[in-house]
């Protein structure tokens, strides 16, 4: 089932600036690397991050009205669920930025319940490459479901805490990692990583894990980006604007103007005298006035007239029979779409 969007409204915590400006300097982004931030909210963070490099940066973001700035500050952003809508070539970029949105509540994947930050993780973990880098920002208190993913999957584990000016509002930690295949012994290595920084958590022992702030000799080398065939960037969500310029490129945009919109020749003709309802009523119906039309209040329709024939049945009972008649009519109808209110008025 999709999320609602008031969700990912109520979910969305952006990473402050400080600290993104922090975690920039603990990366060394090659300049033909892509960087992908699936949760891009209004780009900023993506933008920070690539704002000293020539790096791509690729962002989706759900929010309609936060795609909008995205697209202002990064070079390729989707309108879309992460989650159910983004399409992506696997293994296509250098760095995954993942700062999903916080829910308390259980989302079922289908096959079994996560947290809503563990199916992000897991769900996007296939778009980062061998040898690419994760920066995945979460609240501590969802790192244990996530113990074993990391645990398996990730070499050169690191796991910070944000400020304590901005730590407390909250509790976010910020972990980094390469992604790589691992031996039993690193697993290992991981585990108690991991489980020591859960611990700290639920024994309020904060201590334990380094602030971001402190991590200045921590460095990770984001790699450059391979050269693909095919390279998939794309959401299944229909942008209407998007799909509206797509149209005007199109032949069969020409020929749906003709059937929505009157031409020049037939706005320019004016009648002797002034139309009564009934003529109006048959250009109507006729077709001539179908496009857009302005009232005399200034709101605007989108008109469409047509006529349909159709029969009518009916019986008439004699002395000696029962007749059954079938005439012949004509049904007039006129759909006009209204902008301002939103709706279509159907008049029959």
């Amino acid at each position: 089932m999709a999320r609602l969007e008031s969700q990912m409204k109520m979910g969305f915590y952006p990473t402050p600036v400080t600290v993104v400006e922090n975690i920039r300097n603990m990366l060394k982004i090659a300049p033909d690397a892509r960087l992908l931030d699936t949760c891009c909210g209004e780009g900023e963070a993506l933008s920070i991050l690539a704002e000293q490099s020539q790096a791509e940066t690729y962002g989706v973001e759900l929010h309609r009205p936060r795609m909008t700035v995205a697209r202002t500050r990064l070079n390729h952003v989707l309108w879309a669920d992460a989650l159910y809508d983004f399409i992506g070539s696997k293994e296509a970029f250098s760095l995954l930025w993942l700062n999903p949105p916080y829910d308390t509540g259980i989302f079922d994947d289908g096959q079994k319940k996560d947290r809503l930050e563990v199916q992000f993780l897991k769900r996007h973990w296939q778009y980062l490459q061998e040898g690419g880098v994760m920066v995945y920002i979460i609240p501590w208190s969802s790192l244990p479901a996530a113990v074993h993913f990391l645990a398996k999957n990730c070499r050169d584990l690191s796991i910070l805490k944000f400020p304590d000016d901005s730590f407390w509002d909250f509790n976010q930690i910020v972990v980094m990692c390469v992604k790589a295949r691992l031996r039993k012994t690193e697993i290992e290595r991981n585990m108690v990583l991991l489980n020591g920084a859960v611990a700290g958590f639920v024994k309020g022992d904060l201590d334990q894990v380094f602030s971001s702030d402190m991590a200045l000799e921590i460095a990770y080398d984001v790699p450059p980006s391979g050269d693909l065939d095919d390279f998939t960037f794309r959401t299944v969500r229909l942008d209407p604007e998007q799909a509206l310029e797509k149209l005007k490129t199109s032949p069969v945009w020409e020929k749906a103007c003709l059937q929505m919109f009157p031409s020049t020749f037939v706005k320019s003709i004016q009648p002797l005298t002034s139309l009564r309802e009934g003529h109006l009523a048959m250009l109507l119906a006729s077709g001539m006035m179908n496009g857009e039309v302005t009232g005399p209040d200034g709101r605007r329709l989108v008109v469409k007239g047509s006529v349909v024939k159709g029969v009518i049945h009916s019986t008439e009972e004699t002395e000696t029979a029962i007749r059954h008649i079938s005439t012949d009519c004509y049904e007039i109808s006129v759909r006009a779409l209204s902008f301002d209110p939103a709706e279509i008025i159907t008049i029959r």
